[in-house]
């Protein structure tokens, strides 16, 4: 139960670093909501369904915007 909270605490602290890095870098980065990665639209927010990791593209069938999962946040 105690090595949980220290991942837990370690992961924070590294997440704090990347963000302090990130700005004297003048780089861009964004925490990601865990749910529903790549399975809303970025462009009309249509839910697409849930994706298997062999799929590798997004496209909804509402706009048909498409592009790599990645992306799709």
């Amino acid at each position: 139960m105690f090595s949980k909270h220290c991942l837990d605490a370690t992961f924070g602290q590294f997440v704090t670093i990347l963000k302090w890095v990130a700005w004297k870098r003048d780089v861009f980065v964004s925490e990601v909501d865990k749910n529903f990665t790549s399975q809303i639209c970025p462009n009309c927010g249509f839910y697409t369904g849930k994706k298997t990791l062999d799929v590798r593209e997004h496209s909804c069938r509402r706009c048909g915007y498409k592009t790599h999962t990645d992306v799709a946040l």
